[in-house]
């Protein structure tokens, strides 16, 4: 048995609460930072060169957090998540447009290396409800314009420079209030690995975007993506051997039109969308339905949910037990 417990947190500009996000999560986040040493990170000039080159929004609380925290060099340079070491992982994810528009993701990691910290906040204008990571950086979320957005690894395992992909989530969330602003961000903001970017807007936009740090970004009008690009090689193997399987899953979703929005989400409470915990090190920590015209999220479980709206977001802790 495993379990998690999911941290229910409001605060409009970062401060206590927000201190104690990290300082609970720094030894772990210096242990991955440092995981291939010290010198394959980039230097704080070159972080911090890179944040007001590509993000400069970013960059007033960026310092505004570096000077509330006290960092030092190696915390502040973790900070700007600019070349950090890799990281994997699974996930599925949907975008739903038959009675109504949601996005619909199901999160697979391992549990012991999730935050599991669901931020309400306000920090440079929009009021945003996000899954964090890295503290500051986002896994999906949604913004009061109704722009949603959420990350699937793109499963090619080619590293460039660039950032960390939940801190560029975070910077659509914090400046963009509709897809094709969303989509100029992942245009010219450099990501260090493949990822495929679900977007969502309170019109009913939609686009799913490949992005990869050696070649131009992929948009598309895609509805369903879990963790492989636009074409397979032959004779290559999958990250996840049960990436096209889940694919041809969602897509047999969409293509269904007796399933309802409630039928749907229930088949991702489901293998193989619901990625067990047993055999698998990255199971499936939740389930996600995002709302933009309506402003809502809902975190789904197999025996639980968490509803939560920018008007409804009282403070709690969840903890959620994997079978």
């Amino acid at each position: 048995m495993k379990n998690l417990e999911f941290d229910v947190i409001s605060e409009s500009v970062p401060g206590d609460k927000f201190s104690q996000l990290f300082e609970k999560g720094w030894p772990a986040y210096r242990a991955w930072y440092l995981d291939e040493g010290e010198e394959a990170r980039p230097s704080y000039l070159e972080c911090v060169s890179a944040l007001e080159k590509h993000m400069p929004e970013l960059v007033p609380l960026y310092h505004q957090i570096i000077k509330l925290l006290d960092c030092d060099d190696l915390q502040a340079r973790f900070l700007s998540l600019y070349c950090p070491p890799t990281f994997y992982s699974a996930c599925s994810q949907l975008i739903y447009k038959k009675e109504q528009s949601v996005l619909i993701r199901n999160y697979d990691f391992p549990a012991f290396l999730c935050e599991g910290t669901i931020l309400s906040s306000q920090w440079i204008d929009k009021k945003i409800i996000a899954m964090t990571d890295c503290v500051w950086g986002a896994l999906d979320g949604i913004n009061d314009a109704g722009l949603v957005v959420s990350i699937n690894y793109g499963g090619r395992l080619i590293e460039g420079s660039g950032f960390g992909i939940t801190i560029v989530v975070r910077y659509v969330l914090e400046t963009c209030s509709t897809v094709d602003e969303a989509i100029a961000v992942f245009n010219r903001v450099p990501v260090h690995l493949d990822y495929n970017i679900a977007l969502l807007d309170k019109s009913g936009n939609h686009a799913t975007v490949f992005i990869a740090p050696d070649q131009a970004p992929h948009v598309t009008r895609q509805t369903t993506s879990t963790n492989h690009q636009t074409h397979i090689k032959d004779g290559k193997p999958l990250f996840l051997e049960d990436s096209t399987t889940r694919l041809d899953t969602l897509n047999w979703l969409v293509a269904n039109n007796d399933y309802s929005l409630s039928d749907t989400i229930t088949q991702f409470l489901h293998p193989p969308l619901y990625r067990q915990h047993g055999n698998q090190q990255s199971g499936t920590l939740y389930t996600a339905v995002y709302n933009p015209t309506q402003g809502y999220v809902n975190y789904v479980w197999p025996h639980q949910n968490l509803y939560l709206t920018f008007d409804h977001f009282p403070e709690q802790s969840m903890d959620i037990h994997y079978a």
